[in-house]
């Protein structure tokens, strides 16, 4: 712990997951729209996108270490505290993209009453924009952690290996080998007895980073994680390259948050960061944990804002750029929508209404 009592690898994983968040979405266009597999701009896309698929299991993980740890007294002072901070700006980035969709890229002249109906829509299905599914799966998640917390507390660390490891079959395993035998043979297999819905979705990523938090795996376990962790981060593009090639358009199996080789990463990801806790504590000085912690606490507000940045801001990568073109121009656009995305926030703190109507009270 840091003397501002703010956990160190947790600051750093939310930066990397954000970072990497940022490149999964700029470099989802060059993937999307060009089925020419060995084009230099399609390897450097695949080869970022793909080191990048731990983001979002990582976020997960992060929120069930840092909420299920907490005494929940009321369910009252709970949403006000935990849900209604997600729901604010679920509602105003909506209403923010919708707009800016509407009226700015499609040029639309859709009257008011129309938009609002629409958005009414949009809002209650998740088809706003992209990237706030997330905001509903987490509020999703939230709505059941007063329950959650204490089925968790009750458990020992053997009960939770034991949920983790049905869950790794029913959500992880099982999902990986209907894919392959999909794809092997055109038919999926469907194994009923593996339809547990309390062993399946973000959850299982939820009590997983709880459980890597409070608990210490055995050395041999922790190292058959990472070794996995560092071979699935070579594999994911290579794999990810022969499934599309095989059917001629982009492949997502081993990109999904699902997949066994993202399943590994994440995993082997936090382990690695938690092991070095100590380390980078007494490495880093007053200065950088500050801004490491600034960064950190801007992740929520930067992961809203960042695709309306680089909607307005960033370049493209070519479709026919070569290996350095590509390079750089990834480097750079992230680099920038980023560094924009973090002093916008910072700037937008300035303001509690701001902060509160555009974070929920984030900052």
């Amino acid at each position: 712990m840091v003397p501002n009592k703010r956990i160190v690898y947790v600051d750093i994983l939310r930066i990397l997951s954000i970072v990497a968040v940022i490149i999964l979405h700029y470099t989802a266009e060059v993937l999307t729209n060009s089925n020419n597999f060995n084009s230099s701009s399609w390897w450097i896309s695949n080869g970022f996108n793909s080191i990048s698929r731990f983001a979002v299991p990582v976020f997960f993980m992060i929120s069930g270490a840092m909420i299920l740890r907490t005494n929940i007294t009321s369910y009252r002072e709970f949403y006000r505290k935990r849900v209604m901070p997600l729901l604010i700006p679920l509602l105003t980035w909506s209403l923010i993209y919708g707009l800016y969709n509407q009226y700015y890229v499609m040029k639309s002249k859709l009257s008011a009453y129309a938009f609002v109906v629409d958005f009414g829509y949009r809002l209650l299905t998740d088809r706003n924009y992209v990237h706030l599914w997330f905001l509903y799966a987490i509020i999703a998640i939230y709505m059941t952690v007063p329950l959650i917390s204490k089925f968790i507390k009750a458990c020992s660390e053997k009960d939770l290996r034991y949920y983790l490891l049905l869950w790794f079959i029913v959500s992880i395993a099982y999902r990986f080998l209907s894919d392959a035998i999909f794809r092997a043979t055109d038919q999926y297999i469907n194994i009923p007895i593996m339809n547990i819905p309390f062993f399946m979705g973000y959850l299982g990523y939820f009590i997983l980073g709880y459980y890597l938090f409070h608990f210490e795996l055995p050395l041999k376990a922790k190292n058959y994680l990472y070794n996995l962790g560092i071979i699935s981060f070579f594999i994911t593009p290579v794999a990810t390259y022969f499934v599309s090639l095989r059917s001629g358009v982009l492949d997502e199996m081993f990109y999904g948050n699902y997949s066994i080789t993202t399943f590994f990463m994440s995993v082997g990801l936090f382990i690695f960061f938690k092991e070095k806790e100590s380390a980078i504590s007494q490495q880093v000085n007053h200065k950088v944990q500050k801004l490491i912690s600034s960064v950190s606490r801007a992740s929520f507000s930067i992961y809203l804002i960042h695709l309306l940045v680089e909607m307005m801001l960033s370049g493209r990568t070519g479709v026919d750029a070569t290996f350095l073109e590509a390079s750089l121009s990834l480097i750079v656009n992230i680099s920038i929508i980023f560094g924009i995305s973090y002093i916008t926030v910072k700037v937008l703190n300035l303001s509690k209404a701001a902060t509160y109507i555009l974070f929920g009270g984030r900052g």
